[in-house]
C-alpha cells in the first residue's frame, strides 16, 4: 500500500499514541502461581485517583468500578464482566462500523490494487513509484476508501486492554462462582483436577474466537464484487496463529477472562452481521 508522507507522518503519530497506551496498561496482575498480586487488586473501596497512574486513573479504574457497580445490582460479578464489556463494544460502535465499512471496501478494492502493483511490478525509480501511490489514491477516492477509517480502530486498543486490566485485577472475581465455574481459578489447573466442564468454556473461546476472525470474510461473499485474492489466503495462517494463543490464554488465566472473551466474540459476530445488512448492504442497494 504506497501512501503519501504526509499520511506515513500521521500513521506513525497514531502508532505511537497506542503504544504509548498499551505500555502503560501492560503491568503484571497475576503472580507465578496466578494468584493476584495485593497491590494490583481493585474493590469498591480502591481510590480513584492519579496516584494510581494516568492510564488506570482514565480507563482502568472506571471500568473495574462500572463492573462493580453491576455486580452489586445483580448479585454476581460475572454479569458485571459481561454488562461493562457489552457498554464498551456499544461505545465504541461507530468507530467499529466506519473501520469496518472501510475495510471491507479495501477488500474488495484488493484484486485491483494488486493489477496496479503488478503493473509496476520491478520499476522502483521515483517517478514509477509516484504513478503508482498516485494511481492508488485515485481508486481509494473513486471508491470513497478512508484510510483513517482503518487507523482510527488504533483508538479503541488501549479501551479494551483496559477492560482485559480491570476483569483480572477486581478481587472479588477471585472468590466468586458462575454456573459451577471458579472464575477466579485457570481452565488448566481445574482440568487437571478432574473438573471437566472447562472443557467446554476453552472450547467456547476457540470457537468463538475462530467466527468472530471468520464472520468478516463470510459476509464479504455476499458482496458480487468479492474475488478471493492472495492477501485473503496469507491472512488465514495469521488468523489460526492468533484462534490458538486466545485458546492457550484462556487455559492459563482465569475463567473469567475466558468469560470476556466469549462475550466479545460474540458481540463481534453480531456487530459485523449488523453492519453488513443494515449499513453495507442498504447503502449499496441505494446506489
Amino acid at each position: 500500500m504506497c501512501l503519501d508522507q504526509r499520511t506515513k507522518k500521521y500513521i506513525k503519530i497514531v502508532a505511537l499514541i497506542a503504544v504509548v497506551f498499551l505500555l502503560a496498561g501492560c503491568t503484571a496482575n497475576l503472580d507465578s502461581d496466578g494468584n493476584l498480586i495485593a497491590s494490583r487488586a481493585i474493590t469498591a473501596d480502591t481510590e480513584w485517583s492519579l496516584s494510581a497512574g494516568w492510564f488506570d486513573f482514565l480507563l482502568t479504574i472506571p471500568i473495574a468500578k462500572g463492573i462493580l457497580w453491576v455486580t452489586d445490582l445483580t448479585g454476581n460479578v460475572a454479569w458485571g464482566v459481561v454488562a461493562l464489556t457489552i457498554f464498551i463494544n456499544l461505545l465504541i460502535l461507530p468507530i467499529m462500523i466506519k473501520s469496518t465499512v472501510s475495510s471491507q471496501k479495501m477488500q474488495l478494492l484488493q484484486p485491483e490494487l494488486e493489477k496496479i502493483q503488478r503493473k509496476y511490478a520491478g520499476r522502483n525509480d521515483q517517478a514509477s513509484q509516484m504513478r503508482q501511490s498516485a494511481e492508488m489514491q485515485a481508486l481509494y477516492k473513486k471508491h470513497g476508501v478512508s484510510m483513517w477509517s482503518s487507523l482510527i480502530t488504533f483508538i479503541t486498543l488501549p479501551i479494551m486492554l483496559a477492560m482485559y486490566q480491570a476483569v483480572q485485577r477486581i478481587e472479588v472475581l477471585y472468590s466468586t462462582t458462575f454456573l459451577t465455574l471458579q472464575l477466579g481459578s485457570t481452565p488448566m489447573t481445574m482440568i487437571q483436577s478432574g473438573h471437566f466442564q472447562y472443557f467446554i468454556v476453552v472450547a467456547l473461546v476457540g470457537l468463538s474466537q475462530f467466527f468472530a476472525i471468520e464472520i468478516n470474510n463470510i459476509m464479504l461473499r455476499r458482496n458480487k464484487k468479492y474475488r478471493r485474492t492472495q492477501q485473503e489466503q496469507s491472512m488465514k495462517t495469521m488468523n489460526y496463529v492468533m484462534i490458538a494463543m486466545i485458546v492457550w490464554f484462556s487455559l492459563s488465566l482465569p475463567t473469567a477472562m475466558s468469560l470476556y472473551w466469549i462475550t466479545t466474540s460474540v458481540i463481534t459476530v453480531l456487530r459485523t452481521v449488523f453492519i453488513q445488512l443494515f449499513i453495507i448492504e442498504k447503502n449499496d442497494k441505494k446506489k
